[in-house]
């Protein structure tokens, strides 16, 4: 069985579950799919850098009939890089303590001052978001459903994941930022595993990070707009490749099976996102159909 190329994608608002404004909703969807309620469905955070690129991975996947076409939904906000990297802060982190934030110094130029929305983001993923899309793409019904988050929005997968784990079938996480407020992250460990002995099935988890990740920095990407002992001082804290390994082994302990972490050579933490993407795919779908 082989698909047309081309997705259809439509784009739309959706008010917040609590508080004001609204998020941009982008759904791209293969042709030819009608009558079937088994598509997979994967929803991108950061839809304003990640949907184009999660659509266009998922499609040409497809595009040969050897890989399953999916539905890929983002969500975003509709804005420039400068304003979305400081909205998407507060929806995609957990609270964190004064000291947790106030250690971040001149980075939050960079990603705003504000956060601590994570369990209203949640409320609107799967409380909205996800009935929304089941009305408007019927198809995915009964099909998996993922999520894919990198950074920041790796960190948020991972709340979701140990705070509302029936949400989806399987949690991507790419690069997570599990050093948000010294890790507080792992604290929620204890209530998810209280939590999946009430599951009819374990959830499925990917988490990957590029073997570059804990180099020292020797420059500072354009617009990230710190000095670079700053930015050194971040990722010698962050710890990224030792975090994303540590978190997996933490989850198998805890008795989820089926977690694979990934490092992938000679990636850093831009360029690791489309592989990232493809391997979690390939994770979550080993099966053509």
């Amino acid at each position: 069985m082989t698909f047309l190329v081309q997705a259809k994608v439509e784009q739309f608002d959706m008010p917040r579950t609590r508080g004001e404004g609204v998020l941009r909703i982008s759904i791209a969807r293969p042709p030819s799919l009608e009558g079937r309620t088994d598509v997979p469905l994967l929803v991108v955070t950061d839809a304003d850098l990640l949907f184009a690129l999660a659509a266009e991975i998922a499609r040409f996947r497809a595009a040969g009939g050897n890989f399953r076409p999916m539905v890929v939904v983002g969500v975003g906000y509709g804005a420039a890089f400068t304003e979305f990297v400081k909205l998407r802060t507060p929806d995609l982190t957990p609270p964190a303590k004064a000291a947790s934030i106030e250690a971040l110094g001149s980075f939050k130029s960079f990603i705003g001052d504000q956060s601590g929305n994570a369990a209203d983001f949640a409320d609107f993923i799967a409380d909205r978001l996800m009935p929304e899309i089941a009305r408007r793409c019927p198809e995915t019904k009964s099909g998996p459903k993922l999520i894919f988050g990198h950074s920041l929005g790796g960190l948020f997968v991972a709340y979701l994941l140990l705070t509302r784990p029936a949400a989806f079938t399987h949690f991507l996480m790419s690069s997570p930022s599990l050093w948000w407020d010294q890790s507080a992250i792992l604290e929620r460990l204890e209530e998810f595993a209280e939590r999946l002995g009430e599951l009819a099935a374990p959830p499925q988890v990917f988490i990957n990070v590029g073997s570059k990740e804990q180099d020292v920095p020797t420059r500072v990407p354009n617009g990230v707009g710190l000095e670079l002992p700053a930015l050194q001082a971040i990722v010698a804290m962050a710890r990224m490749i030792d975090g994303a390994t540590e978190f997996a082994n933490r989850l198998r302990q805890l008795g989820l099976s089926n977690v694979e972490c990934a490092v992938f050579e000679d990636e850093e933490h831009g360029s690791v996102v489309p592989a990232a993407i493809s391997r979690g795919l390939s994770f979550s779908l080993p099966d053509p159909f």
